[in-house]
C-alpha cells in the first residue's frame, strides 16, 4: 500500500512502514486475508490488485506494439476483488470466518405514495451463501415493514439511491441500521432502471443456456409479460428490479456479479403481515407464521437485549447448535414462529423423540460439530468452477507467488466438503438403523429428515452414497493435497484419458523406432536427454560409423556418440504437444470437477437443508434435556367460532434468566370459561415500582414464542389457541438521533397495536402514557384500554395510573391482576409523617385484585436518594393523595343518587 493508503493500514493494522520517499507499508501475500478482515471489519472497503502478466508476457506484448511507451513497459496489474462489509465471500484468498450469523448486502429504493405511506422496492444477498431475496411491498408512515425486514434480516451494508429518500426512511437507516455501511447511489447511473437492469441480465452470460436466455422461475414473476424478450419489469414489481439493478452493479463493481447472479438462486420476500391481511379472516388464523415485528424483537430480547448484546435473549437460551448453517435457521425459526397447529405438534413430536436418546443424540451432535459450513463452502467450490468463473475476469490472468499453496486450499477445501457430506450420509443412516422406532413414529418430521425417498418410510435425505463414491474414486486425495492438482482415475475424466491414450501411442512409436536402430547399428542403442533434448540416439563408438545422412550429431562423451534424426524430431514434437495437453486438461480439471460437483446443487442443497434442521431439532432438545425445571409440551387448541381465543399458562417461568438466577412460576391465565363464563381478555395489571410487572409480560411472549417454535417451554402447563402476531409496548425509549421523544415512541408503538391487532393477537402493554401529564396519559391510557377491549385479543395492560383501575374494575370484560409484595410501617402518622418509612419486599407473584399503591417512595430509597427528599415526597404525596379522594367524594355526592354508596365513599375517605 502506498500513500495514503500505507497510512491508514499503517494505524489500523499496526505495520512498519518500509524505507524510501515517500509513505509505502506492505506484508506477505499469505497475510492479505487476516489482515484484509480486519479492514473490512472496520468498515473500510479493500480493492485487491493482482499481477496478470509476468516480466517476459510484458516483453512479448510490447514486442508486438508499433510503438511503445513507458507505460507499456511496466508489468500489468488488475482489481481481481473489491471487498466491503457486505460482499464478504470467504473464498480461498480471503480465509476463513468463525461468524455464523448472515451479513446482507441491501438496496432499498422508494416511491412516496402519500404522506403517510411509501412504496418499497428490496434486493438483498448474503455473498457467502449467494441467494438472492427480492421483493415490493408498501409501508406505513413508521415503516413498519421495513423495520421488521431489516430485523429479520439484518443488513450490514445498505444501498440506497441518493436525494430519493424520505425522511422518515432515512430515520431508519440511520437509527436502526446505524453501524451499516450506507451508500447513496446516482439515480440511474449507479441504482439502475428496471429496464436497464433487465436488459444487463438480458446481454450477460448469467443466465444464458445454449445461447437463449432462462431466467430462474422466481425472478420470471417480477418480468412483464408483454414482450416476448422480457425486458420490461411487471408493473407491481418495478421497484424491486430497480433494487435488484443497484445490487447488480455493486456486485459487477466489485467483480463479482457472475459469480453470484450465474448461480440462478432467487428467492420472494414477502411481509409475513402482507400474507396475514390477504388471508385475513375473523374466526381463523390463516397465515402459516406468526408476525414478530421489529419492535417485539427488541423488547421481547429474542435476538438481542436492549444493550444490544446477545446476553439474557431467547437466542442465547436456545442455541446449543452444533452447525454454522444450523444457528442460521435457529435464527429463521425465532424471527418466523409456526401458527399451524399440525405443523407446530409435528416439531414437538421430533423433540419429544430426541430427548429420550441422549446418547445417540450426544454422538450426532458431535459428528455434526465436526462439519464444516456446508453452504458457504459449496458457495466458495462454486466460484473456483468453469461454472462461476466469468471467461475474461483478471482473476484467470491473475499471477500469484503462492499459488501452489492456493491450489492446495481448493484441493483441501474440495476434499473437506465430501468428507463432511459423507459424515451426513453416516448420521442419517445411524438414525436409520437405531432402536428409536417406538419415538420416531410419533415424529413423521424426523422421519422425513432422516430416511431416503426410497426407504419403506420414504423421507427427503438424498440419496448422496453413490455420488459420493463417484467424486471420491475419481482422484487420489493424497496425490492432489499433496501437489495441488487432481489426477483422475482412469475412466473418470474422457480428456485426460484421451490424452493419455495420446501420448501412450507415441511412446509405444518410441520404442519401436528404438529397436529399429539397435538393429541397424547391430548394437544396444539407448535414449538420452531431458525436456526439449529428449530422445537422442547414444551409439557406441564402434557403431558410430553406420550413421548415415539422417543422423545429426548433437554431442558425445567417452565412448559414446548422441545423435538425433528426423523421426525422433518428429516423436518429441508430437510428445511435447500431447503433455502440454495434459498439463492443459489437468489445469482445467480441477474446475470440471467442481462444476460437475456443482451441478447436483439441488441434492448437495437438500442435505444441508436436513442436516440444518436436524441440528435446530437437537438444539432445541438438547434445551429441554438441560432444564432443571418442570417443562412441558404446549396443548394447543384450534380457534372455534364465536369463542375467545386463551392462553392458560400455569406456573410459568421466565425462560431467559442466567445460571445462577431463580424466577418464581406464575399464572397468567386470560379468556378462560369458568362456569359458563368466559374469563376477561384483558388484564390490568398493578403493583410496585420493580416488582416484576415488565418481566410477567416478557414471560408470557417469550413463552408464546417458544411454544409456536414447538419448543416444550418452562411451566407446568400451556394451553392456548395459536396466536398471530405478538404486540409489545415494554420499556422507556426515546429515539435521540430520529427526534422522537419517550412518549411519541410509545404511542408509535401503540398505534401499530390498534391498527394492526385481531381477536388473535397477543398484546403487551407496559405502562403507557409516561412522558406526558398526568391527566393526558391516563385519558389515552384510558382509551387504549377501551378499544382494546372491543378487539378481545389476549392483553396484559400494566398501569401506575390507579385511576384507570377505578375506572375499569367495576367492567365485566376486564379483570385486574397485580404483583404480590409485603409493606411494613405502611400507616402514615399524620402528626410525624417525616418518621414514617415504608419497606416493600417484593413476592414476584402474580395474584387477583389491584395493588393500592406503586410505592415509588422504595424504589427511591433503593435508589439512594437523599433521606430528606424522600421525606419531603412523602408528605406531599400524602397532600396529593387526599385532595384526589375529596375530588373522587364531592363528585360521589353530587352524581349518586343511592345513599348506600354516599356512605360508602365517606367511610372510605
Amino acid at each position: 500500500m502506498y500513500h495514503m493508503d500505507a497510512v491508514t493500514t499503517a494505524k489500523e493494522l499496526n505495520l512498519l512502514y518500509m524505507k524510501g520517499d515517500f509513505a509505502h507499508v506492505g506484508f506477505p501475500e499469505t497475510a492479505y486475508g487476516r489482515f484484509s478482515a480486519i479492514l473490512v471489519e472496520k468498515g473500510y472497503t479493500v480493492a485487491r490488485i493482482e499481477q496478470t502478466e509476468t516480466p517476459d508476457m510484458m516483453t512479448e506484448r510490447c514486442r508486438r506494439l508499433k510503438k511503445t511507451t513507458k507505460f507499456d513497459k511496466v508489468v500489468r496489474r488488475e482489481i481481481c476483488r473489491i471487498t466491503t462489509k457486505g460482499t464478504r465471500t470467504f473464498g480461498i484468498i480471503d480465509g476463513e470466518t468463525n461468524d455464523a450469523e448472515n451479513s446482507f448486502l441491501i438496496a432499498i429504493s422508494e416511491k412516496e405514495m402519500s404522506s403517510s405511506t411509501s412504496l418499497y422496492g428490496v434486493c438483498f444477498i448474503d455473498t457467502s451463501i449467494g441467494l438472492f431475496h427480492l421483493g415490493q411491498f408498501e409501508d406505513d408512515c413508521h415503516c413498519s415493514r421495513l423495520r421488521t425486514l431489516c430485523a429479520h434480516y439484518p443488513p450490514v451494508q445498505v444501498l440506497f439511491e441518493r436525494n430519493k429518500l424520505t425522511v422518515r426512511t432515512k430515520k431508519v437507516i440511520d437509527t436502526m441500521l446505524s453501524s451499516a455501511v450506507k451508500d447513496a447511489l446516482i439515480p440511474d447511473i449507479e441504482f439502475w432502471s428496471s429496464s436497464k437492469t433487465l436488459i444487463t441480465l438480458a446481454e450477460g452470460d448469467y443466465f444464458k443456456n445454449d445461447d437463449n436466455v432462462v431466467y430462474p422461475e422466481n425472478l420470471k414473476m417480477f418480468l412483464g409479460s408483454d414482450s416476448d424478450l422480457q425486458l420490461n419489469a411487471n408493473d407491481e414489481c418495478e421497484f424491486g428490479i430497480r433494487s435488484l439493478g443497484a445490487v447488480i452493479w455493486y456486485l459487477k463493481r466489485c467483480k463479482m456479479d457472475f459469480q453470484l447472479l450465474s448461480r440462478g438462486r432467487f428467492d420472494i420476500y414477502k411481509p409475513v403481515d402482507i400474507e396475514s391481511v390477504e388471508l385475513s379472516n375473523q374466526d381463523n388464523i390463516n397465515s402459516k407464521h406468526m408476525i414478530l415485528d421489529a419492535i417485539t424483537l427488541k423488547n421481547l430480547h429474542i435476538l438481542e437485549n436492549s444493550a444490544g448484546s446477545y446476553t439474557g435473549t431467547l437466542l442465547n437460551k436456545l442455541n446449543h447448535c452444533s452447525t454454522p448453517f444450523g444457528k442460521r435457521l435457529l435464527h429463521q425459526w425465532l424471527c418466523n414462529p409456526l401458527t399451524t397447529i399440525s405443523s407446530i405438534e409435528a416439531r414437538q413430536n421430533a423433540i419429544s423423540s430426541l430427548i429420550v436418546i441422549p446418547d445417540l443424540m450426544h454422538e450426532i451432535r458431535s459428528e455434526l460439530a465436526s462439519l464444516p459450513d456446508l453452504e458457504r463452502l459449496f458457495s466458495r467450490i462454486y466460484s473456483q468452477s468453469s461454472n462461476g468463473v466469468e471467461s475474461d475476469h483478471a482473476e484467470t490472468r491473475a499471477i500469484y507467488f503462492e499459488e501452489k499453496t492456493y491450489s492446495k486450499r481448493k484441493i483441501i477445501d474440495f476434499i473437506s466438503i465430501l468428507k463432511g457430506f459423507r459424515t451426513s450420509v453416516n448420521i442419517m443412516e445411524k438414525f436409520q438403523k437405531a432402536d428409536i422406532k417406538k419415538e420416531s413414529s410419533e415424529s413423521n418430521l424426523l422421519t422425513a429428515i432422516c430416511n431416503y425417498p426410497n426407504s419403506p418410510t420414504p423421507g427427503v435425505f438424498p440419496y448422496l452414497t453413490e455420488l459420493l463414491d463417484n467424486f471420491e474414486n475419481s482422484f487420489d486425495h493424497d496425490e492432489a493435497m499433496k501437489h495441488g492438482r487432481i489426477f483422475p482415475e482412469p475412466g473418470m475424466d474422457d480428456q485426460y484419458d484421451r490424452v493419455l491414450e495420446k501420448i501412450k501411442e507415441v511412446d509405444v512409436e518410441l520404442k519401436s523406432y528404438l529397436k529399429e536402430q539397435c538393429k541397424h547399428f547391430g548394437c544396444n542403442v539407448t535414449y538420452f536427454g531431458s525436456d526439449k533434448k529428449r530422445y537422442q540416439l547414444e551409439v557406441p563408438d564402434s557403431a558410430s560409423k553406420r550413421a548415415g545422412d539422417g543422423y545429426e550429431l548433437q554431442n558425445q562423451r567417452k565412448g559414446f556418440k548422441r545423435f538425433t534424426t528426423y523421426r525422433t524430431k518428429e516423436l518429441l514434437e508430437k510428445m511435447t504437444s500431447y503433455e502440454q495437453e495434459k498439463i492443459d486438461v489437468l489445469k482445467d480439471l480441477r474446475e470440471r470437477v467442481f462444476s460437475r460437483f456443482c451441478d447436483k446443487f439441488e441434492e448437495w442443497n437438500n442435505a444441508i437443508q436436513c442436516l440444518a434442521t436436524l441440528d435446530v431439532f437437537m438444539s432445541l432438545a438438547e434445551y429441554c434435556r438441560c432444564e432443571e425445571e418442570v417443562m412441558c409440551i404446549p396443548k394447543f387448541i384450534p380457534a372455534i367460532v364465536g369463542k375467545k381465543p386463551l392462553v392458560e399458562l400455569i406456573e410459568g417461568r421466565y425462560p431467559c434468566g442466567s445460571g445462577g438466577e431463580s424466577f418464581i412460576p406464575n399464572d397468567t391465565i386470560i379468556g378462560k370459561e369458568e362456569d359458563g363464563t368466559w374469563n376477561s381478555s384483558l388484564i390490568l395489571v398493578t403493583g410496585p415500582n420493580m416488582g416484576g410487572k415488565s418481566t410477567l409480560m416478557r414471560q408470557l411472549g417469550i413463552i408464546s414464542v417458544m411454544a409456536h417454535m414447538g419448543c416444550h417451554v418452562p411451566a407446568k402447563s400451556l394451553v392456548l389457541n395459536p396466536v398471530d402476531r405478538i404486540f409489545t409496548r415494554i420499556g422507556a425509549n426515546d429515539n435521540i438521533i430520529a427526534g422522537e421523544s419517550t412518549f411519541f415512541v410509545e404511542l408509535c408503538e401503540t398505534s401499530a397495536i390498534l391498527h394492526h391487532a385481531s381477536r388473535f393477537s397477543l398484546v403487551l402493554v407496559d405502562e403507557l402514557g409516561r412522558g406526558t401529564s398526568t391527566y393526558d396519559g391516563t385519558a389515552i391510557a384510558s382509551a387504549v384500554v377501551t378499544e382494546l377491549i372491543q378487539k378481545q385479543c389476549r392483553t396484559l395492560f400494566s398501569t401506575h395510573y390507579h385511576s384507570l383501575v377505578e375506572d375499569f374494575k367495576v367492567n365485566p370484560l376486564v379483570a385486574l391482576g397485580h404483583m404480590a409484595c409485603m409493606v411494613e410501617n405502611d400507616e402514615t402518622n399524620e402528626m410525624d409523617a417525616e418518621q414514617t418509612q415504608e419497606t416493600i419486599t417484593f413476592l414476584y407473584k402474580f395474584a387477583n385484585g389491584a395493588c393500592p399503591k406503586s410505592y415509588g417512595f422504595n424504589a427511591a430509597r433503593l435508589a439512594g436518594m437523599p433521606a430528606d427528599i424522600i421525606k419531603t415526597g412523602l408528605r406531599r404525596s400524602k397532600e396529593f393523595e387526599t385532595a384526589a379522594k375529596r375530588r373522587i367524594l364531592f363528585k360521589t355526592l353530587f352524581s349518586s343518587n343511592d345513599i348506600s354508596a354516599v356512605k360508602t365513599a365517606i367511610l372510605a375517605l
